[in-house]
């Protein structure tokens, strides 16, 4: 019996030796690691990542030769998804948090805790032993630990309660790699956005410049010809030294379109992650069927904008998710609070050969609070729910914010349509002005630096049009971004479809539904019950009154007869004493896109000439500007009657304006977007 514990005595501290033996030699290991590097280290580490990095940063073999393929755009958004560095550092990051995530679920697990131990005393544990009927200390010749001993254990701990706030911190930590990966979706359609901004500019200018090299070398032609002519002393000098001023000016355009083209190159290059130097040929689609394919702006319902964004947005689903997190959080503090509660069981060892049982097993259980530390944690669960109020309202502005963002990229995409469509007729009534000075040079009428003249009209303001061609692209795509659309394929999105209603715009009766009428602006509400506050006087419920359909229908015959003049159509052909009929609607100084979006203030109708319209003498100035103003006059019972419309103002203006006019007697109301009287 005593050979075979010997025995094992041998064994375990043999093999706790080599553990022992192990752990020196990976420690010694680590510790020859750390250490600086010499200066030729480091200048040959430097020249290895510097070559790996040039070497990462060139095109991989997926994506074909730059140099022979021309790039689209779709292959340049695809590319840079894949290999933008920004793009890859977010993908660390979120296989990072996957990796924690990982580690927080496996500290769910109980804890198995085993230890060895290895002892040699120099002398035996003896002590003395105490009579108390002879109350004497009297020798003893026993001991119960000899100077070699040999332990070893193997104990399982479970903690219900740290259990239980591991599992509520993987789930925290889930939702923060979720998190993270809207984060990154987000980054990549603002990568898309930027992607295609610097295409865009790339190809408008690469065209341009094939186009000003035409003119540059037509225009070089017409000077050689001026300088023939001055040679033979039969053209003035002035007319030479006007073509070469004209020259100067052209080399000075095409310098900076090529300095615009570098810039452009260097940010889609780097926007793709590649290096400086590779060499790549944009493809240039044919423009027109692009821009045809873009959805007009009386297509695109704001509502249905607004919804598609609240529903897609990648950093609304991340303000979700950290408002959860914050949940959990108070969760665990709740958890924190309660006593800790241990099951734990173990297997132990002990070599001493004086032992009755070298081996035994022990099970037992625990609880324990630490009392003093209650009102701290307490306090900790109260600061966290108010952390929960404040994730939600960073929601609720988040949610403001995107909505704002959708308005305004959809205001900005209405601009870019107008400001494009007044530059493409600019840029025909351009071309129609060269072509007739051809013709008109052909016949002797006008002589060639005149034609010459027209020719760089033509070039200034295709050059102005290309420009409003790429930002009205932009503009496009900004909007699919502000509603969380894939900037690749927005164009098959429900939101952003040419199908979209137009009903934002325009007053549509609801089945069912009824409409009140606010007796302070004007306003119409459609619903079951009057609003509970008025959007544009801010009255309550009581001063609203049902009316019916007939009241704000233009299609209703007795619906001019009637003394509420408020519903006019703002595009309504008036027609004057004489019975011929003109209109005198003007979009607005906004134009008619954008203007849609602002706030207008009507002057009550007054009978022409004279009568109540005099009141408005001190405006007449303003009024005499139909770019800001409209007019509409009516025959109503054989009298003329004028409606005035101050168009495209703010909120705050309109708001100004209506007070003004209403201190000096003048019947105003304001009229907000979408209203029925729009």
């Amino acid at each position: 019996m005593v050979e075979k514990k010997n025995r094992f005595e041998k064994c375990v501290l043999s093999t706790g030796l080599r553990v022992v033996a192990l752990l020196l030699c990976v420690v010694f290991m680590l510790s020859s690691c750390v250490r600086m590097p010499t200066q030729q280290e480091r200048e040959d580490l430097r020249l290895k990542s510097a070559k790996e990095d040039v070497n990462l940063s060139k095109p991989h073999m997926g994506y074909g030769n730059f140099g022979e393929r021309p790039l689209t755009l779709e292959d340049a958004i695809n590319y840079a998804l894949d290999n933008n560095i920004e793009i890859r550092i977010a993908k660390f990051n979120e296989e990072i948090s996957n990796k924690e995530t990982l580690v927080e679920k496996l500290r769910m697990l109980p804890s198995l805790k085993a230890d060895a131990s290895w002892q040699r005393r120099s002398e035996l544990r003896k002590s003395d032993v105490y009579n108390w009927l002879s109350d004497q200390d009297q020798e003893d010749y026993t001991v119960s630990e000899l100077k070699n001993n040999t332990r070893a254990n193997l104990v399982l701990t479970w903690n219900v309660l740290d259990t239980l706030m591991a599992y509520v911190r993987s789930g925290q930590s889930e939702m923060q790699e979720e998190v993270l990966k809207q984060q990154r979706i987000r980054q990549e359609q603002q990568l898309a956005l930027d992607v295609t901004r610097a295409y865009w500019h790339a190809a408008a200018v690469e065209d341009a410049l094939d186009y000003v090299h035409v003119v540059e070398n037509n225009l070089k032609k017409v000077k050689k010809n001026i300088d023939n002519a001055v040679g033979s002393g039969s053209f003035d000098k002035m007319a030479a030294k006007d073509a070469e001023l004209r020259l100067k000016e052209l080399e000075l355009t095409i310098r900076q379109l090529q300095a615009n083209l570098s810039k452009e190159r260097l940010e889609l290059a780097r926007l793709m992650g590649l290096n400086q130097n590779v060499q790549f040929t944009l493809a240039r689609p044919p423009i027109k069927p692009i821009v045809a394919a873009l959805p007009h702006t009386k297509e695109l319902n704001i509502d249905t904008l607004e919804e598609h964004a609240l529903l897609h947005r990648p950093e609304l689903f991340a303000s979700d998710m950290q408002v959860l997190i914050q949940k959990e959080e108070a969760k665990n503090k709740v958890l924190s609070m309660f006593p800790g509660m241990s099951l734990f069981g173990g297997f132990h060892y002990e070599s001493n050969r004086l032992l009755l049982s070298n081996t035994w097993n022990t099970v037992g259980a625990g609880v324990g609070l630490e009392l003093l530390d209650l009102p701290a944690k307490y306090f900790a669960y109260k600061g966290q729910e108010k952390a929960v109020e404040m994730a939600k309202a960073q929601r609720l502005m988040t949610t403001v914010g995107i909505i704002t963002q959708v308005h305004i990229a959809l205001l900005d995409y209405a601009i870019k349509v107008d400001r494009f469509r007044l530059l493409d007729e600019t840029y025909a009534l351009a071309t129609n002005l060269y072509e007739m000075a051809r013709e008109k040079n052909q016949a002797g009428r006008l002589p060639e630096l005149a034609v010459t003249q027209r020719h760089l009209e033509e070039m200034a303001a295709k050059l102005r049009r290309d420009e409003a061609v790429v930002d009205l692209l932009v503009a496009h795509k900004r909007l699919c971004l502000s509603i969380g659309s894939n900037p690749l394929g927005c164009e098959n999105d429900g939101a952003m479809s040419a199908g979209a209603s137009s009903a934002s715009y325009n007053y549509t009766p609801t089945t069912g539904m009824k409409k009140w009428k606010c007796l302070d602006c004007g306003y119409i509400h459609t619903g079951s019950e009057p609003p509970e506050v008025c959007p544009i006087c801010g009255v309550g419920p009581e001063r609203f009154v049902e009316v019916t359909d007939e009241t704000y229908t233009t299609s209703n015959p007795a619906h001019f007869e009637s003394s509420d003049l408020s519903t006019w159509g703002d595009d309504s052909n008036i027609e004057t004493g004489d019975g011929v009929a003109r209109s005198v609607g003007t979009p607005g100084y906004a134009g008619p896109a954008s203007d849609r979006f602002l706030w207008k203030v009507q002057v009550g109708a007054f009978v022409k000439p004279g009568g109540p319209d005099k009141r408005v003498n001190e405006y007449a100035m303003r009024l005499a500007d139909n770019r800001d103003a409209e007019i509409t006059t009516k025959r109503i019972h054989g009298q003329l009657f004028n409606r005035v419309r101050f168009l495209g103002l703010t909120e705050s203006d309109a708001r100004t304006l209506a007070r003004k006019l209403e201190s000096n007697g003048i019947d105003a109301w304001i009229i907000a977007p979408h209203s029925v009287h729009w």
